[in-house]
């Protein structure tokens, strides 16, 4: 069965990218079923969401990564932390030039603009989600060499982006959205990723040499969002132990995720 799915990689890739928009819907929808100052779901939301790509980085980005050069000279090695601290750089720049508004905390980072509190907040949810595509699409262009990983990653940014849009949801209704319109907002997170992960996609497959780089890159991008967001809201609001023990529950879901699928 798994050969049948190795020859088509790209029917399996597009149908990662929309189970994963479906499961960010799904998160957001439930946006109906509770009140709107669930402080303690949000920071689970968050925290788990983090704990998963936290693990997906390392098991699905950079230990594949690895694999790619294990034949090469160690020097050849270095392009991982070099590929990595380039996909730090990429969105700590996103994040210091794009206006966006924390949804938990409320600090507002980036220039000053007159946009809103919810325009921020979607801007905030775009720069959330851009490495999340870029790393399924980068891992799929490696498919050929290495389809697991892929596999693996896809499915754990699938179930995170099911809290993620819960925690986005929520704090929408907080600010005055009705619930309709919050869940729409969350949904649109997923939305986000399907043209960040089809350029990932792309990129790496036109340029099969730059593969290791591109997958340390995602890997790099997606901790940045990781330590610089997701697990300070988490925690911020008396919600420290929640958020730390979400977050050691995400990574360990995806680390029994990659013990079973490999």
């Amino acid at each position: 069965m798994l050969s049948i799915f190795q020859e088509m990689p790209i029917l399996i890739f597009i149908g990662a990218i929309i189970f994963n928009w479906l499961s960010t819907f799904l998160g957001a929808s439930l946006v109906y079923f509770t009140n709107k100052e669930n402080k303690h779901l949000v920071s689970i939301a968050l925290g788990s969401s983090a704990g998963i790509m936290i693990a997906a980085s390392f098991f699905s980005l950079i230990l594949p990564a690895m694999n790619l050069l294990e034949n090469m000279n160690k020097w050849y090695l270095m392009i991982i932390p070099l590929g990595f601290l380039c996909g730090v750089a990429f969105l700590a720049l996103c994040d210091h030039f794009l206006p966006h508004k924390h949804m938990i905390s409320g600090e507002i980072e980036g220039v000053q603009s007159r946009f809103s509190k919810n325009q921020l907040l979607m801007l905030a949810m775009t720069l959330h989600n851009i490495p999340e595509g870029l790393a399924v699409g980068v891992a799929f262009a490696s498919a050929h060499q290495q389809f697991i990983p892929a596999l693996i990653l896809s499915i754990g940014i699938g179930i995170q982006n099911f809290p993620e849009g819960t925690a986005i949801a929520l704090p929408m209704h907080q600010y005055g959205k009705s619930k309709f319109i919050s869940m729409m907002y969350g949904q649109f997170s997923g939305i986000i990723e399907i043209p960040s992960a089809l350029l990932g996609y792309i990129f790496a497959s036109l340029i099969q040499n730059i593969l290791p780089f591109a997958l340390s890159f995602a890997a790099g991008a997606m901790l940045f969002v990781c330590v610089e967001d997701m697990i300070p809201e988490a925690c911020c609001h008396k919600q420290i132990d929640i958020g730390a023990l979400s977050c050691m529950l995400g990574f360990v879901v995806m680390m029994v995720l990659d013990i079973m699928l490999s």
